[in-house]
């Protein structure tokens, strides 16, 4: 990957230990980053200013975590490094994307995993690493227990919405093998989406 201008994490969740914020925070300043903490009630905020940007992480104060969500745009290598750090330490879950001067890289995160990195630039599209996804019941319980499921609905939707394009676009291109891969991955997804939901309904039945 090419040096970027400008780093995008979206969907964010990234949950820190006090040790966590602390490696956090040390990483920051030991890169010459000024820091202000200001705490709230419910939530505190450390401003990192550099040469370049300022910017406000709000973390949430949730039993005895630090959560840093919704959408941030950053610049500052520096920062940047720092909160991929954190994301991939603490197994949060992101979609990042890398703005550089040619094309621009998409990264889902889950579990501070990279599950997929795509490469678009202009209309064309690549996929350069995918991880092998195996959903097992194990799985669909454990989402259950961290309640998980209502929000990974509307992902995978979109997920499915995505792939489609991806095959139409295999179809017109008559490229056999994007096809076929397109193909085995909505399958995989319609699986997913298909427990989810069943599970999902159960539960709703449940509270009723």
């Amino acid at each position: 990957m090419g040096h970027y201008r400008e780093a995008e994490y979206c969907d964010l969740d990234v949950r820190l230990s006090r040790s966590d914020m602390e490696t956090f925070i040390r990483q920051l300043a030991s890169g010459g980053v000024s820091l202000v903490w200001r705490d709230r009630q419910e939530h505190v905020v450390l401003v990192a200013m550099t040469g370049q940007e300022k910017r406000e992480f709000c973390f949430q104060q949730r039993e005895g975590l630090f959560v840093l969500t919704g959408t941030l745009s950053l610049q500052d290598e520096r920062l940047v490094n720092a909160l991929q750090q954190a994301l991939v330490t603490c197994k949060g879950r992101a979609v990042v994307k890398h703005f550089t001067e040619g094309p621009i890289f998409i990264s889902k995160y889950r579990n501070g995993e990279a599950l997929m990195i795509m490469e678009l630039h202009g209309p064309r599209k690549k996929v350069v690493y995918e991880k092998p996804i195996k959903i097992t019941s194990e799985d669909i319980m454990k989402a259950m227990k961290n309640k998980e499921i209502e929000q990974r609905i509307p992902v995978l939707k979109l997920e499915l919405d995505y792939e489609l394009v991806s095959l139409t676009d295999a179809l017109q291109a008559n490229d056999a093998d994007e096809v076929a891969r397109v193909k085995g991955k909505l399958e995989e997804l319609r699986r997913e989406l298909l427990m989810l939901e069943a599970f999902d309904f159960g539960q709703s039945e449940v509270h009723h």
